[in-house]
C-alpha cells in the first residue's frame, strides 16, 4: 500500500508542482517520512497533506482502521482511496457534524 501512496504522491506533485523527480525514486521503499517532509515543505495542499498523513498511519501501524471507532476499515474503500480516516458510518457522522455547524459561529 505504500507504493500505491507514494504513487499518488508523485502523479499529485508531478502535475501540481511540476516537481521533475523520478518515479523510481520516490516510490522506492528507501524514501524516508523524513525525506517526503523535506519534498513537500512549504507546500500548502490538502491532497498532500492526506497523503503524507497516510504514509504515517502505515508507518505507526493504524492505516486501514477508522479513527473514530477503530474498527478496519474495507479494503476495497482503501484501495479505491487509500487516505480514509474513517468507516463509512463514522465518515457520516464526522460529515453530519460538520455539516451541521458548518454555517454556525460554533467552532468545530
Amino acid at each position: 500500500m505504500r507504493q500505491v501512496i507514494l504513487g499518488r504522491l508523485y502523479t499529485h506533485l508531478k502535475e501540481s508542482y511540476s516537481i521533475s523527480l523520478s518515479e523510481e525514486f520516490l516510490t522506492q521503499d528507501q524514501v524516508s517520512l523524513h525525506q517526503i517532509d523535506a519534498m513537500l515543505a512549504f507546500k500548502s495542499d490538502p491532497q498532500l497533506d492526506e497523503l503524507r498523513a497516510a504514509l504515517e498511519r502505515l508507518e505507526d501501524g493504524s492505516y486501514g482502521f477508522c479513527l473514530g471507532c477503530k474498527e478496519k476499515i474495507d479494503d476495497e474503500l482503501m484501495d479505491a482511496d487509500p487516505t480514509l480516516r474513517f468507516c463509512e458510518r463514522c465518515e457520516s457522522v464526522y460529515s453530519h457534524v460538520v455539516l451541521k455547524y458548518e454555517g454556525s459561529s460554533v467552532p468545530v
